[in-house]
């Protein structure tokens, strides 16, 4: 064995001894200790879990029979008892695309925590205070965070709340993206295909490639959003995979274009087949990236010049701004994509009171990039001003076939964007060095499920005021804050903990 063990560490009035096996398995005492005391609080969210399951279910239901009643009253040749099966196909799309999409958005706690630190996302999850591995029962979205009460199921040190606020608003925006596009009511030029109260979906090729060109396009939003939010770089192999999953499709397969490049096409415009088109969408997009990218420049980084400093920490802003504004662009067009900016940076600016206080304005906007891309998206065919539908057209949004003067009224908005969403002062990238966390950082959270740090070690250490101490039983080797490890007279390196 090779203990270490943890003194008496006084925070919050509360005694605490405990100690650590050589494999890193963190092992409570037992209750009878007198040394071990911890307040007798019952956590407020006890009965969360039921009573999420018990809201769930009751939706549902009052879903499958409340509208079946509704449409049956405007259909005198439909009984209620005919919808219902039509309805509960509604209830099982939505939340077979809830669950996929929040697992979606557990796995963007791994990325968003471990790819800035060179980590590898591969492995199982575990609570970074213990180590020990989680129970997949625990790793299930949003209701195993419910169901551990917010504490780790081992140690019982709390678990971050963002884990379940990642997953449910993620799996809230990709399940949009799901249900407007199987029910095909969201994307320009298709049939919506509705046939009544007992209409069902039908589900084809091309409507289950273009819903994963989607849902890839703005996972990939969602992680630069949550990378950026943290204060760290885009990592250069996350920024080349993202390029690569939404140029590629795109050329490949012409129809995930959804809408052409120019500015005037005819209504029976369709890209099926049309390669060149998609080779020109994507020199379009990723043109007006950069130059809406370097247009936003002065507010977000001011002093970034490619050519005299290209390794400049403004440069590297940049081209976070450019790959953030790249990926909405590919998946919507160009021309869109100055309304989905601006729309982007007035929701950073209401964002603010309810995100981190170090979150810095560029990253308000990457997560806020998300929201306004599914905004889009879902409510494509609502905005388009191209008309071929009376009255289902917003002619003040820019789409291909919008007037010249609705487009420079939306460049003169993206213009003023930095008048209210800019830097206080110079650039706040540390480099290199933001792509790992400061001694008194919070620890961010580090997987699905996963128990988060809520006070580092070292925070820890400071309130108490007391010395970690490392006891080895057959060397006794000892460890304190104010040097090295001694170990029989010789000095070795301290170990990090």
């Amino acid at each position: 064995m090779f203990p270490i063990t943890l003194g008496p560490c006084n925070l919050s009035d509360a005694w605490l001894s405990c100690s650590f096996e050589k494999s890193g398995r963190f092992n409570p005492p037992h209750r009878n200790q007198r040394d071990f005391v911890l307040p007798k609080r019952r956590p407020r969210i006890r009965y969360l879990l039921w009573q999420a399951c018990a809201a769930v279910v009751l939706l549902g239901a009052a879903y499958i029979f409340g509208i079946s009643y509704l449409q049956a009253q405007s259909h005198s040749q439909l009984a209620p008892a005919d919808l219902y099966l039509p309805r509960t196909v509604d209830v099982v799309i939505v939340v077979w695309s809830f669950w996929v999409a929040s697992s979606i958005g557990s796995f963007l706690n791994v990325v968003a925590w471990r790819m800035p630190r060179g980590e590898s996302i591969n492995g199982r999850s575990h609570c970074p205070r213990c180590f020990c591995q989680l129970k997949a029962r625990d790793n299930f979205p949003v209701f195993g965070w419910l169901a551990l009460r917010g504490r780790c199921r081992t140690c019982r040190l709390p678990i971050s709340s963002r884990y379940p606020i990642v997953e449910g608003v993620v799996g809230l925006s990709l399940t949009g993206i799901a249900v407007s596009e199987v029910y095909r009511f969201s994307l320009p030029r298709q049939d919506s295909g509705y046939g009544g109260p007992l209409w069902l979906p039908e589900i084809d090729h091309r409507i289950l490639l273009i819903l994963l060109y989607h849902v890839t396009g703005l996972t990939m939003c969602w992680a630069f959003g949550l990378i950026r939010m943290d204060g760290n770089r885009l990592p250069g192999r996350l920024v080349v995979f993202a390029l690569t999953v939404t140029v590629l499709p795109l050329l490949i397969y012409p129809a995930l274009m959804v809408v052409p490049w120019q500015m005037d096409v005819s209504d029976t415009w369709q890209p099926d087949g049309r390669y060149v088109d998609s080779i020109i969408r994507v020199i379009t997009a990723l043109v007006a990236a950069t130059a809406l990218g370097r247009y936003l420049a002065r507010g977000f980084c001011p002093t970034a010049d490619p050519k005299l400093d290209p390794l400049g920490k403004s440069t590297v802003r940049l081209v976070d701004l450019i790959s953030i504004l790249a990926i909405p662009t590919l998946l919507v067009g160009w021309q869109a994509s100055p309304a989905v900016i601006v729309l982007a940076a007035v929701l950073a600016f209401w964002l603010r009171p309810l995100l981190p206080l170090n979150c810095d304005a560029l990253g308000r906007f990457a997560i806020s990039m998300p929201f306004a891309a599914t905004f889009q998206i879902v409510l494509w065919r609502r905005l388009e001003s191209v008309e071929s539908v009376p009255g289902e057209g917003f002619p003040l949004w820019p789409s291909e076939g919008t007037s010249p003067g609705v487009m420079l009224f939306w460049l003169l908005m993206l213009g003023i964007v930095p008048l209210w969403l800019r830097e206080p002062s110079l650039d706040t990238d540390a480099g290199t060095d933001d792509l790992k966390p400061s001694e008194g950082d919070l620890v961010q959270p580090d997987s699905s499920g996963d128990a988060t740090m809520t006070e580092d070690l070292t925070t820890v250490r400071e309130q108490s005021g007391a010395a970690w101490r490392l006891n080895d039983e057959s060397e006794g080797g000892t460890l304190d804050d104010d040097g090295p490890l001694e170990k029989n007279g010789e000095q070795g390196s301290k170990p990090e903990i």
